[in-house]
């Protein structure tokens, strides 16, 4: 065989072969990025994080994440914790912008057994400000699946004996039987009550917590409340222990007060005339009350004194004393009184007098006549007017 035949086959074989494995390449990588640019590996995504209770049990990583209806992204990641879920969402940064920030979330179903999928719940009144990437948001509530129904009811009747529930059931079938229109009228009635009770509903909660403060003070006395019962529990055995002599003070009041009434009844009148006739008294009395207290604070310091110039010391008065001419016959109408003060009573400087001071003087318009000026002169005789002379013309000056 020719060399150059069989360089030229091999070389041909080798071409078709690398040309082969091209072709192959290319239809791998065309269908990988397929798979990347289908799985969203070239999309740029914002990621946001839901807290929530639980996940549910069809909620599985690329499940759908909507608002308004509006699919905006998928779940990336759901991670499972002990005090509830942890899921990732990746949603399209221009379409996170239709969330406001105030929003909610909730995990619903499609349908009774479908899968479930993240909803943004907006609010009434939606914030101006949309959700930022990054944020946290709670999840409100988590659509319950008819399989976790199906197993709480499972494992209640797991629980449940059958033969005491069939026992349970037919009491309670004989119990009704030839009851229908009863109880449904009972259950009328109770519709009716539960209607009109219904709007006093928000009063019945305000009196019920008013109610738990109340049982609140009563439990932080309840120490002091059961030392007065214990108290009252001594009081009365005392009581008990000295009924006798209760019984013979009891006489006696009873004896005093049939006294005091009689008296009363036969001294009614003189007694409300008694109070009548002290009422100028005590009025008067009241009004110069504080220069009363005032005198009499005032003289106590005195009566040593006093008790020295009267009989103290020896037995008389001692004082220095002597004789002076009478004043002139009354005169009219030099000698009038005059009585024009006013201010009340006035206590000044004369209790705790503080030395070197000098109370407050009242200047008032009294007088009992004129000055008395003693004579210095000769006294007059027979100035006087006479005995007839009064008895018959009057007093001088009054009478003509």
């Amino acid at each position: 065989m020719d060399t150059s035949r069989i360089v030229a086959a091999l070389q041909g074989g080798l071409g078709r072969k690398l040309a082969a494995l091209t072709m192959v390449g290319l239809l791998v990588g065309l269908a990988a990025f397929a798979f990347a640019l289908f799985q969203g590996a070239f999309t740029t995504t914002a990621k946001v994080l839901v807290d929530a209770p639980r996940s549910g049990l069809v909620l599985d990583p690329d499940a759908k994440v909507k608002v308004r209806g509006v699919e905006i992204g998928r779940v990336a990641e759901i991670n499972l914790r002990d005090d509830g879920a942890q899921i990732l969402l990746e949603v399209d940064p221009e379409q996170l912008k239709l969330v406001p920030s105030n929003a909610g979330v909730d995990i619903r179903s499609t349908t009774v057994f479908g899968a479930k999928y993240v909803n943004f719940v907006v609010p009434e009144q939606p914030s101006s400000s949309s959700l930022k990437p990054g944020s946290t948001v709670a999840a409100t509530a988590v659509t319950v699946e008819f399989n976790t129904l199906f197993q709480h009811l499972s494992d209640v009747l797991a629980q449940v004996e059958p033969e005491k529930l069939n026992a349970t059931l037919t009491a309670l079938g004989t119990a009704l039987q030839g009851r229908g229109d009863k109880f449904g009228d009972l259950l009328v009635r109770s519709d009716q009550y539960l209607r009109e009770l219904n709007p006093y509903l928000p009063t019945l909660q305000q009196d019920l917590d008013k109610t738990a403060e109340v049982t609140n003070i009563y439990a932080d006395a309840a120490g002091a409340l059961l030392r007065t019962v214990d108290n009252a529990t001594v009081t009365a055995k005392t009581l008990a222990e000295s009924q006798a002599e209760l019984d013979n003070v009891l006489v006696n009041v009873i004896g005093l007060s049939d006294t005091t009434g009689s008296v009363l009844r036969e001294n009614e009148t003189q007694l409300v005339t008694a109070l009548d006739l002290l009422r100028p008294t005590t009025s008067l009395l009241f009004q110069y009350a504080p220069a009363l207290s005032c005198v009499i604070n005032g003289l106590g310091p005195l009566m040593p004194v006093a008790e020295e110039m009267f009989g103290g010391m020896m037995p008389g008065v001692g004082m220095y004393t002597n004789f002076m001419y009478g004043d002139k016959p009354y005169t009219y109408p030099e000698d009038l009184p005059r009585v024009n003060a006013t201010g009340g009573p006035h206590c000044d400087g004369v209790v705790n007098r503080v030395p070197e001071s000098h109370a407050n003087y009242v200047v008032t318009d009294t007088n009992q006549g004129a000055p008395y000026t003693p004579r210095t002169g000769s006294p007059e005789y027979n100035s006087a007017p006479k005995v007839f002379q009064l008895l018959l013309e009057g007093l001088p000056g009054v009478t003509r």
